[in-house]
């Protein structure tokens, strides 16, 4: 079997978003630091916010090891170099954000009183520039392997996170009040590019 050149980007990359998701969390294991706190959603819409892009990253693995999957739009050759793009700027975007937040990285509502509000480098562009390279990871999965379950699950995925952003944007201004309104007024919750 014969790979093309971009069936190994998509496996060499999707493999390294496997690897950063069991380092972060052996590194929070070892150094004994908060990974996941309290859902802003209830527990089984969000537990569902987190397994559907894993299924989603699946897709797109199984894309970069050519295994053939039944698609219901046949993309022009062109797309997939957008799809590329947005998968190198999703994991991009993803990984500046994991390294500016370190510790203070959490899946939910961070209960620590040691938790800083970060309003500079990758959180000018975006009030959520994890989920938002996260969401561009799974736009290019999509793109890669137009499924029907695969465009569901990003749906899902993206409707799910769109309510958690709500409910930590509400906590966060609960936590700093007016210096989180201020820093909400210059910043959109997705991208500043198009600001309201």
């Amino acid at each position: 079997m014969k790979y093309s050149m971009i069936e190994i980007i998509i496996l060499i990359v999707t493999s390294l978003l496997f690897l950063m998701v069991v380092v972060m969390i052996v590194e929070s294991v070892v150094k004994k630091q908060q990974i996941f706190g309290r859902p802003s959603i209830p527990i089984v819409f969000f537990s569902m916010a987190k397994i559907c892009p894993f299924i989603i990253l699946i897709f797109l693995l199984l894309k970069g090891l050519h295994v053939q999957i039944p698609t219901i739009i046949d993309f022009p050759e062109f797309v997939d170099y957008i799809a590329l793009l947005l998968l190198f700027l999703g994991l991009t975007i993803a990984e500046l954000t994991s390294f500016k937040l370190k510790k203070d990285l959490v899946f939910g509502l961070s209960d620590s009183q040691s938790h800083q509000l970060q309003t500079k480098g990758v959180y000018l562009i975006s009030r959520h520039p994890f989920y938002m390279g996260f969401l561009m990871i799974l736009i290019s999965s999509v793109l890669f392997v137009p499924n029907v379950f695969n465009i569901i699950l990003l749906a899902i995925s993206w409707i799910l996170h769109h309510l958690i952003m709500i409910k930590e944007e509400e906590f966060l201004t609960s936590k700093y009040g007016n210096v989180y309104k201020e820093y909400s007024n210059k910043v959109n919750r997705y991208i500043t590019i198009f600001k309201k």
